[in-house]
């Protein structure tokens, strides 16, 4: 038996161009058919205007960049145009339409244009004109941006902190527990030296078992090489630890001339959200296109935390609404991911509720691969040194939904256990890749086993 599917009187009239037919069909979700029907009405301006308005809100940026160029200029509003225009990379357009309008959030988003397209001096001005209209919760945001600026065009004269510096900061509460640098300094080489080096490294974090084995290691090796002063300990103990970290250094992996996606874990407070803004700013700042994706739509306030991370970093965002499913949010990023040099996701660090959240990992993996199946590029763990070791059962939950590639460490500056990044990298066998050594948005530094270890060990403080 054959049966031929009959058009509606409607989806008729709908054909014909009937106005009030292909609103109905919209009516009842049936976008595609009456985008189908639309694009063959566009020189009829009142239907070229629906059609305009539905590819918006399918996200098709492409074909409502044809329509404005090929038939109205003026169709839609300035700041949809200035979208997309931003959207199909045509940045001038873009920024055209959003000094025409020369609100606060406009002026903004040209003022972030501007600084993509390497015109910082355009962007300081434009920038600083949006001061003038920011409201009183963006003003500090806006005046950092503005400071950056001003120090990158040599206006404003700063000390930056070097590496070294920075790392120094992040151990510094550490260093004042442990005290290696005092307890090395002065001494003879005895028992009682022994028995407090292997306390301070306890302290530290790295483990009573490693530290046992440090010890006697380091007694082993001072009666063979007849070291009998504690200055002559320091450099045993530096190889010790730096032959503990072998292998838990790696850089970052970018693939040039194609889309990164990084996929990003952790338990809620862990950092996370935070590392994906900072992150997002470094990448931006180097004239990347990046996408953040607001998967972690279980938590208050996750997706609003971020959002105001992609206006601060520059950065594109997809999002849905609280409580949204996880993967579909992926999905949408998905779907525009090849516009961009990097796609950040976020997802949920529920861990009182490990199967689900074991379940929801996969799934999300899962929908990247539909899209690129080599990806992840990365995916990072992200670990707050303040809990030192007892972060690795929280890391054991994660290792078991998805491969790990990397490690972020955050919170460095607030913890004396900086120490637990060796059983942490030992017990993982995975890279430390990142550490967070402060607040400011340059805070975020690669992980260097040899400085670590140098200034964990160093006198000063």
């Amino acid at each position: 038996m054959v049966f031929f599917w009959r058009k509606s009187e409607e989806e008729k009239l709908a054909e014909k161009g009937d106005k009030n037919a292909i609103l109905k069909l919209i009516e009842k979700g049936k976008r595609d058919r009456a985008i189908q029907v639309l694009e063959g009405f566009k020189d009829d301006p009142e239907l070229r205007k629906i059609l305009y308005d539905l590819y918006l809100k399918e996200g098709k940026y492409y074909f409502a960049y044809q329509l404005i160029e090929h038939y109205d200029k003026n169709l839609g509003t300035a700041w949809e145009r200035a979208t997309i225009y931003e959207r199909v990379g045509e940045k001038e357009k873009a920024l055209q339409e959003y000094l025409r309008i020369g609100n606060f959030e406009s002026l903004t988003k040209a003022g972030h244009l501007l600084y993509q397209m390497d015109k910082k001096e355009e962007a300081l001005s434009v920038f600083e004109r949006s001061l003038n209209l920011a409201p009183a919760l963006k003003r500090e945001e806006l005046q950092e941006i503005i400071r950056k600026i001003k120090e990158e065009l040599g206006l404003l004269q700063v000390k930056k902190e070097s590496f070294i510096e920075k790392i120094r900061k992040g151990l510094q509460k550490t260093k004042e527990k442990a005290l290696f640098g005092i307890i090395l300094r002065g001494r003879k080489v005895d028992e009682a030296l022994f028995e407090e080096l292997e306390e301070t490294l306890v302290r530290a974090d790295i483990g009573a078992k490693t530290a046992i084995n440090v010890v006697e290691e380091l007694k082993k090796e001072a009666i063979k090489r007849n070291i009998k002063e504690s200055e002559g300990l320091r450099d045993l103990l530096k190889e010790k630890l730096s032959s503990l970290l072998t292998g838990c250094q790696d850089n970052i992996k970018v693939k040039e001339g194609k889309t990164n996606i990084y996929l990003f874990l952790g338990v809620n407070g862990s950092g996370k959200t935070t590392t994906i803004g900072k992150l997002a700013y470094k990448f931006v700042s180097e004239g990347k296109r990046v996408l953040l994706c607001a998967a972690d739509t279980f938590r208050s306030a996750a997706v609003e935390q971020l959002e105001v991370w992609a206006k601060r970093s520059g950065a594109d965002i997809v999002k849905r609404e609280e409580g949204a499913d996880p993967a579909s949010v992926v999905f949408d990023a998905m779907k525009r991911a090849s516009e961009y040099h990097l796609v950040l996701i976020d997802t949920a660090g529920r861990l009182h509720t490990k199967e689900p959240l074991i379940r929801e990992l996969r799934k999300i993996k899962s929908v990247i691969q539909r899209f690129y199946p080599e990806e992840p590029t990365e995916t990072f763990l992200v670990l707050d040194a303040t809990l030192g070791q007892n972060s690795i059962s929280q890391a054991k939950v994660f290792k078991e939904a998805v491969d790990i590639t990397g490690i972020i460490l955050t919170k460095l500056d607030g913890t004396a256990k900086g120490g637990a990044i060796i059983p942490i990298c030992r017990e993982l066998k995975v890279p430390v890749k990142l550490l967070g050594v402060g607040e400011g948005l340059d805070d975020l530094q690669p992980f260097d086993a040899e400085v670590f270890v140098q200034e964990l060990l160093s006198v000063e403080v």
